[in-house]
């Protein structure tokens, strides 16, 4: 049957299951270009019978094209070295003609190439059109192949038992085309570095206050990165919408042009299916725009330093961002009130653990405080060296561990906090502790125990610098001596030593 046509050789259903080596799941859209009696096609329904894949057949010779059409297969075109078409093929399922194989397999990966998405290709070719490439077509074709990583694997005997037989070594291709699409394009032509402008010299004093000198120039240069790819996204979400707008547009003009009398709506009404209204661009914006301050503020050195009332404090100021435009002045201003406000975020990050400690001062946990005469009130107090902190009703055995690391997270937070705050005072303390019982810890600055009732005592080890976080606090409060006092009020300076230690009169804070 059909022996007249040279290239009819319907593939064995065998050699339909190598080539597809094992790629049972098939969904989307399939194009069969060389679809014959629909020999390929019936095994791709057979194997995608669950996901049933939309299949176009292109056949051409009509007596075929006839039993396709007449089995209720689509077929879309003819000659498949002339197609067309505007349709995205997630497959290409093909036995081109022995004779003229490498030109539709070069078809084939032109038509994947020119799609916007992903297009796998399957293809049954003779083997001599690999292995002996003596034309320019067939040396383009392994170029090809080789540039997408084609897999090729070789079957002997592939038509032997076929319905219509040959001998003909074939090669079996499996060919991914992978759209890189034109995002690092995009990138390349982002004008780096021409954002600078005269607020470059002011932007690195805003810096200076949270970044290491010797890391200045990086942070610049990645500041400045950083807004102009910020500038390239919300340019191309615009084009986008405009896209989409015109695309609707016209869409809307051509329902006109072609209503029919009498019919209610646009024709074309149902062609798009998703809308992409002004608030969907807002959206999108306002997500890229807390996105890159997030980068761009990228405060984390800085925030590692703080207890975790004052990183919420500090992503409160932060927050304010989420509105601005990203542009250098902006990105100064910003970094320029984080430096103004750094000192105090730091001596707040303290005051926080003071606080947490003292809350309790009005009921049992009232040792955990000592009053003392303040320099002009009698309401001043500080932290004892033993304290009783409550966290939870009561501990259970998976709250204990003897490594620190996996201890009740709640216990674990509030001591690390306590921590920071010292490290503050000190960059010397150390926030490695040793595990004396699954339920108690030191290290030289403190040592804690957790108890069954959900209370854990902790002991400053440290007394040095308890005082200085007293001190700290006090003054804080208005308890202590200011300044101006401790410079011109001799006694002012003897009631510090007296209460704080001669240390308190010195203390300078981490990156204060």
């Amino acid at each position: 049957m059909f022996n007249d046509n040279k290239d009819f050789y319907p593939t064995p259903e065998e050699l339909f299951y190598k080539l597809m080596n094992g790629r049972r799941y098939l969904s989307g859209r399939v194009l069969e270009p060389s679809a014959g009696k629909g020999d390929l096609i019936k095994y791709i329904k057979e194997s995608a019978r669950h996901s049933k894949p939309r299949i176009d057949a292109i056949e051409n010779d009509p007596r075929l094209s006839n039993i396709l059409m007449s089995e209720g297969i689509n077929v879309v075109w003819d000659d498949f070295l002339t197609y067309k078409t505007f349709k995205e093929y997630d497959f290409i399922i093909m036995n081109p003609p022995f004779s003229n194989g490498v030109d539709h397999v070069l078809k084939a990966l032109e038509l994947a190439e020119n799609q916007l998405g992903y297009c796998e290709i399957y293809a049954i070719l003779n083997k001599e059109t690999i292995n002996n490439a003596y034309s320019s077509k067939r040396q383009e074709l392994l170029r090809k192949l080789d540039e997408h990583g084609a897999d090729i694997r070789y079957v002997q005997d592939a038509f032997k038992h076929a319905e219509r037989r040959t001998d003909v070594e074939v090669a079996l291709i499996t060919v991914k085309v992978e759209k890189k699409g034109a995002g690092k394009s995009i990138y390349d032509r982002i004008p780096f570095y021409s954002v600078r402008d005269n607020t470059e010299g002011t932007l690195e004093t805003a810096l200076s206050t949270y970044v290491k000198h010797s890391e200045i120039q990086a942070k610049l240069n990645d500041i400045e990165r950083l807004a102009l790819e910020y500038e390239t996204a919300c340019e191309l979400a615009k084009k986008t919408y405009e896209a989409i707008r015109d695309k609707r547009s016209f869409f809307s003009y051509i329902g006109a042009v072609n209503k029919r009398s009498g019919e209610v709506g646009s024709p074309f009404a149902y062609v798009i299916s998703k809308d992409y209204t002004v608030s969907d661009l807002n959206e999108e914006l306002d997500r890229l725009r807390r996105e890159y301050w997030k980068l761009i503020l990228d405060t984390k050195e800085f925030s590692e330093l703080l207890t975790n009332e004052a990183v919420q404090e500090l992503n409160k100021r932060l927050s304010i961002a989420n509105e601005m435009e990203i542009n250098l002045p902006n990105i100064r201003m910003l970094l320029m009130a984080i430096g103004t406000n750094r000192h105090d975020m730091l001596i707040e990050s303290i005051v926080s653990i003071f606080k947490k400690i003292t809350k309790y001062h009005m009921n049992q946990y009232s040792t955990n405080i000592h009053y003392y005469n303040g320099w002009k009130t009698n309401d001043a107090y500080k932290i004892n060296k033993k304290i009783i902190i409550p966290i939870k009703w009561e501990f259970d055995s998976f709250d204990f561990s003897t490594d620190f690391g996996r201890i009740n997270h709640e216990t674990r937070s509030f001591i690390t906090d306590l921590i920071k705050a010292f490290q503050l005072i000190d960059v010397s303390v150390s926030s490695d502790f040793t595990s004396i019982s699954n339920q108690e810890f030191e290290n030289d600055t403190l040592r804690f125990r957790m108890f069954k009732n959900g209370n854990i005592h902790v002991w400053f080890k440290n007394e040095r610098l308890l005082n200085e976080l007293n001190y700290i606090c006090g003054s804080h409060f208005d308890w202590l001596p200011s300044e101006e006092e401790l410079k011109t009020d001799v006694k002012a300076r003897e009631y510090i030593v007296k209460e704080f230690g001669e240390s308190a009169l010195s203390i300078k804070l981490l990156s204060a």
